[in-house]
């Protein structure tokens, strides 16, 4: 009888029991995350913007004329200027891969600080910039135009 029953194999009402917990404080704590959009559209507001400064930047150096960057509430734009030599910017810059302008982006729900954002013809920017959204924060370095991500 002894023989038969170490053959039986199976998982203990212990052991079910501790899955079963383990996997309840799991799905209290993390899958609200998943369905949470907010995360995820700052995010995708951050990289967007990032993308757009950084072409902003290297489309002013590539051009030789002044580009200028926006933001305004939740969305942002680049603007060209009128004339290499001009500081109003009136001409909508074509998205690189579309290109059909304008270059803008947005994302709902998402608030941001106005700012803009000025770089000349060798990239610099005119005005030391951070822009922060969410937890990120992209630096510009006016001297140089250097444009880095700090935690």
């Amino acid at each position: 009888m002894k023989d038969s029953l170490r053959l039986q194999r199976g998982f203990t009402v212990i052991e079910l029991i501790a899955v079963i917990v383990l996997l309840g404080i799991l799905s209290a704590t993390v899958l609200p995350k998943f369905f949470e959009k907010s995360g995820y559209k700052e995010r995708v507001m951050f990289d967007d913007t990032l993308s757009a400064v950084r072409y902003a930047q290297k489309l002013a150096v590539a051009t030789g004329c002044n580009m200028q960057f926006s933001i305004s509430s939740n969305s942002f734009q680049i603007l060209h200027a009128n004339t290499c030599s001009s500081t109003n910017y009136g001409l909508a810059v074509a998205h690189p891969a579309t290109q059909t302008p304008p270059y803008t982006g947005s994302e709902s729900g998402i608030s941001l600080p106005d700012t803009t954002i000025t770089f000349n013809a060798i990239g610099e920017a005119v005005v030391s910039n951070n822009i922060t959204i969410g937890s990120k924060m992209i630096n510009i370095v006016p001297a140089t135009g250097f444009i880095y991500v700090s935690p």
